[in-house]
């Protein structure tokens, strides 16, 4: 099965095939992220505190611009304001899955919005076909009328929760998950491999 980025972006243009950028306030929502996860309120967040945010985690570098391997709250805001900075609205996203080294089918995968990102960001989920493949997207009733059929999900930090039918998946990847996902221009594809130990 093969991808493609479709990406909408906000423009002059009123026509209904469009999905309006989330409304974001960087400096805001870095400072809301502080609040969260700064345990030890040093005003820097750490790796160990950071594994409560593992869309930013494996992002890591991407934050970390003194590279002392802390974020700090203008950090944050930078980084976030990096990446809403084309105002995009949604893209498609692909989202392969396997599990001990062979395709998992039938697993549920959720997109969970961080909380700092305002209510204005969807969590976005997908069911993983017989190749592990599954396109995630948000609710359709968030979409515009004319984009209801498509998978979309939105530009943001996320927690990614995995669940399985009949197989008892390690916490790490549901209920205590350690998985996380930040969207990246021009990646539609994300690929997680899970192990039963």
């Amino acid at each position: 099965v093969s991808w493609m980025l479709v990406v909408f972006m906000v423009g002059c243009s009123s026509g209904p095939q469009r999905v309006a950028a989330p409304r974001i306030d960087p400096q805001r929502a870095a400072s809301q992220a502080m609040e969260m996860y700064d345990v030890d309120h040093d005003g820097k967040l750490n790796e160990a505190e950071l594994a409560k945010c593992p869309g930013v985690l494996i992002s890591l570098p991407k934050y970390d611009t003194n590279h002392d391997k802390m974020v700090d709250a203008e950090e944050f805001a930078n980084r976030l304001t990096e990446l809403l900075r084309n105002r995009t609205g949604a893209t498609q996203l692909g989202c392969n899955i396997t599990y001990d080294g062979r395709p998992l089918g039938d697993a549920k995968v959720v997109f969970e919005p961080e909380p700092y990102l305002g209510s204005e960001i969807q969590a976005a989920e997908g069911v993983t076909t017989n190749i592990g493949q599954a396109p995630v997207g948000m609710p359709a009733d968030k979409q515009p009328a004319a984009l209801k059929s498509m998978k979309l999900i939105q530009y943001g930090t996320f927690k990614v929760r995995i669940t399985h039918p009949t197989i008892n998946l390690p916490a790490k990847y549901n209920t205590e998950t350690t998985l996380g996902y930040e969207t990246i221009p021009g990646e539609p594809f994300v690929t997680f491999a899970l192990a039963s130990k």
